[in-house]
């Protein structure tokens, strides 16, 4: 029989499509603008702009490890990674922020690294400090209401200092506390908080897109549209909590929908893995619940077109839960 089948020719020299090389530059800028030198102090500012930042914290019941990664976009520009993590970690109080900075104005880092440690230390400090007869759910919530309302008022003062809009210290905020049996959630922009249940159920708490499009956000820190954004409280019981996670878009966006992805996310997280979730590439890792090196190797992960910072925050029971 005849083969009929034409010779397939190889392509011309012009034609092939080279694969983007991305390099990784060291900032060409100071992380902090000098106008702001005398604002933060030497450790926040060393804490802020090291790369990679791994988090580390425990308490009665519970272990903390975040890491937060600059992308590939910033690293072959030479510029700083805009997200940023914080936490306090008490045995009687748990509070955990991550944030990203508007990629569209150059010093949203210092907004970004500002807005997460007020959100968490404030928080714990106007909880503590509310000695009213008030239900847990009010005082939670007032304090952390009252703490992004502090950030916010912070970057209105550092972008009179620096001399730059406000507008361009804007930054994303994910806010979760627990306190007794009590988790609350607060969110301004996109980013993501998933939940497993004691019972192995997986659901995303709040934070639907505000637009259908990955990426557009019409809300951040400082704007007067946050307050209204971080006063929509979710709650959630925290004895039916076993993990959390808090991560910025360059973690969610390549996992979009959670609805979906989040079953599969949680099983990697905890036990490993060696087969990738949809079209990302993925090697084979450990469990990365207190280890840091495995969590740097997931977020290591490569997808076509997710190019951006990302930060993920775990929080775990150490400990089962007693009825």
């Amino acid at each position: 029989m005849t083969d009929e089948t034409e010779a397939v020719l190889p392509l011309a020299a012009e034609d092939v499509v080279t694969p983007a090389v991305w390099s990784a530059r060291v900032p060409d800028v100071s992380w902090c603008p000098a106008p702001l030198l005398a604002e933060l102090t030497p450790p926040f500012i060393e804490t802020a702009e090291a790369e990679p930042r791994v988090l580390r914290a425990h308490a009665a019941g519970w272990r903390v490890l975040g890491a937060s990664v600059r992308g590939k976009s910033h690293g072959h520009r030479g510029e700083h990674r805009d997200d940023a993590l914080a936490s306090v970690v008490r045995d009687d109080l748990m509070v955990l922020a991550v944030a990203d900075g508007a990629g569209s104005s150059a010093p949203s880092r210092i907004g970004a690294a500002v807005t997460a440690d007020l959100a968490v230390t404030r928080t714990a400090a106007r909880f503590d400090a509310d000695v009213s007869n008030a239900d847990a759910v009010s005082r939670l919530g007032t304090a952390m209401a009252h703490a992004v309302h502090d950030a916010a008022m912070r970057l209105h003062e550092l972008a009179t200092i620096a001399d730059v809009a406000p507008s361009s210290l804007r930054t994303t905020l994910v806010l979760v506390a627990l306190a007794g049996d009590l988790m609350l959630v607060s969110q301004v922009g996109d980013g993501a908080v998933l939940v497993q249940k004691t019972n192995g159920d997986v659901m995303r708490v709040g934070g639907a897109r505000e637009t259908a499009w990955a990426g557009e956000v019409t809300c951040f820190v400082p704007d007067p549209c946050a307050m209204t954004q971080a006063a929509a409280l979710r709650q959630v019981r925290a004895a039916d909590v076993s993990l959390i996670a808090l991560m910025t878009d360059g973690i969610d966006d390549p996992f979009h929908p959670l609805e979906q992805s989040g079953s599969a996310l949680v099983s990697q997280w905890r036990d490993g893995t060696t087969d990738p979730i949809g079209v990302a590439k993925q090697q084979p890792m450990r469990s990365l619940l207190g280890d840091a090196d495995a969590m740097l190797q997931w977020m290591s992960f490569e997808q076509r077109g997710e190019v951006d910072d990302r930060t993920l925050l775990l929080a775990w029971r150490s400990a089962p839960v007693h009825a």
